[in-house]
């Protein structure tokens, strides 16, 4: 049995009062609430948010606030990211681009934007929801997701919410650069793109330099790189060869140098704790045969897996260090998820319309964006000496703080006792489905039946 909600937390209400310009009172009422919902722990699930507010909006009244309701999200995400920026003041930002499969039931061919997609974890073919995630992040306190884009498979079977809709299929990567252009022309500064081996391909790094951005991508193993010829190429005529140059592998141009360097933890004089190598690091400069220009690139072995990472940079001029502490941090979207889907239960969204599924994702935003500015308000006010608290933690604070309103409520509000008796009660016995007999309809010729079989 859940704690009911007491009364909608303060920090959601103060924190989502920049979407004002885009809802109704009574909207942005309804949006609260559900937030609170969400955070106290009561899942996507309306009838459960309903519950934990005692019946005070009723199931179908949430389920046309995301589905019907007359509001534009795209108008919403533009204050969001306004609002971003006004708080925000940092001069240089780490952009963060991944995606995520959003799982969901055996009856999810009816929920918008779901396809039959490859999940790598599990090895297999699900249907999902695939979103194409940016996240924005300083290195150290500031961390939001800033947008997101739902990728639509090109081809396979058409879903039935697909009848009558037209579906443009666009790449991962013309949707990461594109939500990037946003980012910019909305008026976040530029600065680091981080993403992993899946977007470190040509047309990707090419539309990252047309934006004139910075980036460290992870590659494959196998991209070629251009190296001098030991001989002279020439021509079947005997002319000098444009081409002076061989193509081999990324893992046969590093497998062949000798010199690494080791980086890792230094030495922790307080707790006393020794220095600690993590990686060995190996690190060149060259141009490759499908990337223009050229590039530094660092191949980073973790000995005690035994696998090696290949990261690629634009910038010249940093170590191997620099590169891979950066991007290191790419390991925050990857927390997002984490919290989206255990703590926001971001798989649980069972809305079927593509209104109703935008909303749910943008409230999951908005929802990591507040907790990590209740994390960063304690960080620059000296609450914390050293490093933040989890997200988590804010979590079951917030929760413990409506146990203690819940608490003081049901010793003096006998109404408030009463009602949640009642929701309760209402909860505890469901009918099974009443066996219906079978009857004889009507008799048929065994002609029809073989024609039926």
């Amino acid at each position: 049995m859940t704690i009911p909600c007491v009364q909608r937390l303060s920090f959601v209400v103060a924190g989502l009062s920049f979407l004002r310009p885009a809802l109704t009172t009574i909207q942005y009422d309804h949006l609260t609430l559900i937030a609170t919902a969400l955070i106290l722990g009561s899942g996507f699930n309306l009838s459960k948010i309903s519950r934990m507010w005692l019946s005070e909006k009723s199931v179908s009244t949430l389920s046309y606030f995301f589905s019907d309701a007359k509001f534009s999200t795209w108008e919403m995400q533009m204050l969001y990211i306004l609002q971003i920026s006004k708080v925000y003041k940092v001069k240089k930002y780490l952009y963060i681009i991944d995606d995520t499969l959003n799982h969901h039931s055996r009856f999810c061919k009816w929920i918008h934007g779901v396809f039959v997609l490859f999940d790598h974890v599990l090895g297999t073919n699900v249907r999902a929801l695939c979103i194409v995630v940016l996240y924005l992040s300083d290195g150290k306190f500031i961390k939001c997701p800033l947008t997101f884009r739902i990728y639509y498979k090109e081809g396979g079977k058409v879903m039935p919410w697909q009848r009558r809709k037209q579906i443009v299929y666009r790449t991962k990567y013309d949707l990461a650069v594109e939500m990037l252009e946003w980012a910019i022309e909305s008026g976040l500064p530029k600065g680091i793109v981080l993403a992993d081996s899946w977007y470190g391909i040509a047309p990707f790094i090419k539309g990252l330099r047309r934006l004139k951005l910075d980036y460290v991508l992870e590659i494959k193993f196998d991209r070629k790189i251009r190296t001098p010829c030991k001989q002279a190429k020439r021509t079947p005529s005997g002319k000098l060869a444009k081409k002076q140059y061989e193509l081999i592998s990324v893992a046969a141009f590093f497998a062949s140098m000798r010199v690494f360097a080791r980086c890792g933890f230094a030495r922790d004089l307080e707790t006393g704790k020794e220095e600690k190598a993590l990686y060995d690091v190996k690190i060149a400069t060259v141009r490759f045969n499908a990337f223009a220009g050229q590039h530094r690139v660092v191949a980073s072995i973790d000995p005690r897996k035994e696998t090696v990472k290949y990261l690629l940079t634009n910038q010249l001029s940093w170590n191997a260090t620099k590169i891979v502490s950066l991007y290191s941090e790419r390991w925050v979207i990857e927390e997002f998820f984490r919290n989206a889907k255990q703590l926001f239960d971001m798989d649980g969204v069972m809305l079927r319309s593509e209104q109703g599924i935008s909303v749910s994702l943008c409230l999951v935003f908005w929802l990591d964006y507040l907790l990590h500015m209740e994390n960063y308000k304690l960080s620059i006010s000296g609450e914390f000496s050293k490093e933040p608290v989890t997200i988590p933690s804010i979590i079951r604070q917030a929760q413990y703080e409506n146990m203690e309103a819940f608490i003081e409520r049901i010793q003096s509000d006998e109404e408030f006792v009463y009602r949640w008796c009642e929701v309760e009660r209402k909860n505890i016995f469901r009918n099974r489905k009443k066996r219906k007999e079978l009857i004889m309809i009507e008799d048929a010729e065994s002609t029809a039946l073989d024609l039926a079989a």
